[in-house]
């Protein structure tokens, strides 16, 4: 591949600007990085989710005037059930609202990547193995991530 170039001859980057091949990659992976911290981070909400939940069954059959402690900014904070249960339910909406956000934004992301190794015909080692067996051919020189 001549460098500068994307395969196929065709000019990347941005404002005119060219990609070498590590450019290219580079870009890639870190994309793909950026996937997989999103992917993260959304499980982690998850199990915030989860644990609210737990919260809210708990207090929920309780009486609204018991005693009930919330953690607020490491301090342990005495107020009551009908006092921390509409706090803790506002939180967990406010949660799911921010994991419904990540997701849109993890499937763009997913999608950006997706178009940018079909753009530049990029190709895991794996993937280029399994084609070349196919074809019964040694790897071609595509651009492998």
């Amino acid at each position: 591949m001549e460098e500068g170039k994307a395969p196929g001859g065709e000019a990347g980057g941005v404002g005119g600007q060219q990609l070498n091949e590590q450019q290219i990659i580079g870009t890639y992976r870190g994309m793909l990085g950026d996937v997989n911290q999103m992917r993260r981070k959304i499980s982690e909400l998850e199990q915030e989710v989860s644990e609210h939940q737990m919260v809210v069954d708990t207090l929920e059959p309780l009486e609204r005037t018991r005693r009930a402690y919330r953690l607020v900014g490491g301090v342990l904070v005495e107020r009551t059930v009908g006092e921390v249960l509409p706090t803790v339910k506002a939180n967990q909406e406010g949660i799911k609202q921010l994991l419904q956000q990540l997701a849109t934004t993890r499937a763009n992301k997913e999608k950006e990547a997706a178009e940018w190794k079909m753009k530049y015909k990029i190709r895991s080692q794996q993937e280029a193995q399994a084609m070349s067996q196919a074809q019964g051919v040694p790897t071609p020189q595509a651009l492998q991530a």
